[in-house]
């Protein structure tokens, strides 16, 4: 609700108004008239007085020829009411504020207010004063250092820091700047994970991690091995009477000329009775291990293990090997009858092998004329003999099933 508004000087007067709105007549001499300092439809303080009573309160101003005040809020009269009095006669009606709209101080110099306080339209909060607090003298808004600023008792400005702004604070644009070099450098560096002997819990690193920058073949172990010490991953705790790595697992990056078996990647550790067990990776692409080298998947496809043929029949004694999808059949025929005989491969081809005979010189007496072979197929073969009997051994290599 908007102030009610006061000037100098101005009293008019009114002619029988009753209990109704002051019908102005002009201004007295050398005062000013309502409409001279207000517009119409203002809120005005008002008093009016006839010389037996008087009356004061809040008056609507209408301008017009003549004017007219509304009598709009009795605050208080001489016969101790707040209602519109009787004026039958003539009364002087003058703007002045009435003791209900004086801020008055305290003895002590405070002021107690009924209501709020507006600054320029605005709200203003004011708060209670403590032994740990300091009255504020002027409040502002620095545009320039973008916060706002009070004047205390003492003469010096202060500003208040935004919310999420450590652009206007020297020491939290400082610590900013110090924590964003800080997250480069670490985003940027190699890990170093530090403690020694004391050091526990568990660390994950993304990226490579280095260890150690020293060269040279030196150190020893309980075994009396030496390794290059230029860094160890190590997994458990030495012991440090013996400084041997008692249940643990070691890492050591072993330099040397590249194919050197001496060199290359070394994991080793050592169990708790100290003796040391390595897995070596060379340079050369081999696997050593304290059981021997280690077979790689292309190594084992030209391994064979020679397995034997069922018994039985004509071709029931021999052994076979695969290797690289070859196989090498070996196995006895026997004939009692001359002419040819078709045989049937014991274990059969994919596609027609090689074969060749020869006798086992068991008394026979035949000679390498004396057979021969024709009619070759991955199932079997004809077998040709001129004598009546003979054992004869068959070899056959081909492409396997």
């Amino acid at each position: 609700m908007p102030a009610p508004q006061l000037s100098n000087y101005v009293l008019e007067t009114a002619t029988a108004p009753g209990t109704g709105s002051f019908t102005l007549n002009g201004p007295e001499a050398n005062r000013r008239s309502f409409e001279a300092d207000f517009i119409s439809g203002a809120l005005v303080f008002y008093f009016a007085d006839d010389g037996a009573s008087a009356e004061w309160g809040l008056g609507t101003l209408t301008v017009g020829t003549p004017s007219v005040l509304a009598r709009t809020t009795v605050l208080g009269n001489t016969a101790n009411t707040k209602t519109t009095l009787n004026f039958p006669g003539t009364v002087e009606v003058y703007n002045e504020i009435p003791a209900e709209f004086l801020a008055i101080l305290g003895q002590d110099g405070s002021l107690d207010l009924a209501g709020s306080l507006t600054v320029k339209g605005l709200p203003a909060v004011v708060g209670a004063i403590s032994d740990h607090s300091h009255y504020v003298l002027q409040v502002t808004y620095d545009t320039d250092a973008g916060a706002f600023g009070y004047l205390d008792t003492t003469g010096i400005w202060k500003y208040v820091q935004p919310q999420g702004d450590y652009a206007t604070n020297g020491a939290l644009s400082a610590e900013t700047t110090r924590a964003t070099t800080i997250e480069g450098n670490l985003q940027t560096s190699k890990a170093n994970l530090g403690g020694g002997n004391t050091f526990y819990g568990d660390q994950t690193v993304i990226g490579s991690v280095s260890i150690g920058v020293g060269l040279g073949w030196g150190g020893g172990t309980s075994s009396g091995q030496k390794r290059w010490s230029n860094g160890h991953l190590i997994f458990g705790l030495p012991d440090g009477s013996t400084n041997t790595y008692m249940g643990s697992f070691q890492i050591s990056d072993l330099l040397g000329s590249p194919g050197d078996n001496g060199s290359g990647i070394n994991m080793f550790g050592f169990d708790y009775n100290g003796a040391r067990y390595d897995w070596l990776f060379p340079w050369n692409g081999n696997i050593i291990t304290p059981k021997g080298s280690v077979a790689f998947q292309d190594d084992l496809k030209n391994l064979a293990t020679q397995s034997q043929l069922p018994t039985g029949g004509t071709a029931g004694n021999g052994y076979y090997t695969i290797t690289n999808g070859i196989m090498d059949l070996v196995f006895t025929i026997t004939f009692n009858t001359a002419g040819g005989q078709w045989v049937t491969y014991p274990r059969g081809f994919s596609a027609t092998p090689n074969v060749f005979a020869c006798s086992d010189g068991s008394g026979d007496n035949q000679t390498d004329t004396d057979w021969f072979i024709s009619g070759r197929t991955k199932d079997g073969f004809t077998f040709n003999s001129r004598n009546h009997q003979g054992s004869f051994q068959i070899f056959a290599k081909g492409p396997a099933k």
